[in-house]
């Protein structure tokens, strides 16, 4: 058996226990438990410098993007940027918390309705993301050069909104295969993967790709 798909099989393994034991563990206050394991697809969570007034509705701004890019597709945030100005009124609760390296994050869960209401206003779409059709999709990533890559795509894929599970299918060269149930089908899916700028379509020539299936790229990491 190849070393690559001997490190797959390995990696299944031992995923979950690699998972919980680099997740972050301070608590955000005034979130819930849900909101704390970002499970909400309306909360955002990026870095902040301090916890100063201006720091925060900076922060709130650009985990409202986040949301939007969730919610509405990665396309739609800079034309969502009245909607995103309006952060500090639409936030619903946040608070604070550390990521694995020690840094400040800001947690931030947002009023959903409201979103919903302004982007239609905005003539922006709207995906269903909490009664949608689960699918299960065939998905391709391509640039999986390693065993950390490898940790990074799948703990990504099962943060996903609306992902239910992911198993891999196989892997050849930097390319692994998988299938995936995830509420909403290929369109939220599709959303998903590029909001948080980890994941970019990969139009190139992928062998064995069958039709219907998604074909995307990891991101280097450090890459801008």
């Amino acid at each position: 058996m190849p070393r690559m798909r001997i490190l797959i099989f390995v990696l299944t393994l031992i995923l979950p226990a690699l998972a919980g034991a680099q997740s972050p563990t301070a608590n955000a206050t005034g979130l819930t438990a849900a909101d704390s394991a970002l499970g909400n697809p309306y909360q955002g969570q990026v870095p902040v410098a301090d916890q100063t007034p201006a720091s925060r509705d900076g922060a709130l701004a650009d985990a409202l993007s986040q949301v939007i890019g969730r919610v509405s597709g990665a396309a739609n945030v800079d034309a969502a940027a009245p909607l995103i100005a309006e952060a500090a009124q639409l936030v619903q609760r946040y608070g604070y918390t550390r990521d694995t390296s020690g840094g400040l994050m800001l947690q931030a869960a947002f009023d959903s309705h409201a979103i919903d209401s302004r982007l239609r206003a905005l003539g922006l779409p709207v995906w269903g993301v909490y009664a949608a059709d689960v699918e299960e999709l065939r998905l391709v990533i391509n640039g999986i050069d390693g065993a950390d890559a490898y940790i990074r795509v799948m703990s990504e894929l099962q943060h996903l909104p609306g992902v239910e599970s992911v198993s891999a299918i196989r892997a050849q060269g930097q390319q692994l295969s998988l299938r995936v149930r995830a509420e909403g089908g290929a369109g939220r899916l599709s959303g998903a993967l590029m909001a948080g700028g980890r994941f970019w379509p990969d139009n190139s020539a992928t062998p064995g790709s069958a039709p219907g299936e998604l074909v995307y790229r990891l991101v280097p990491t450090g890459a801008p």
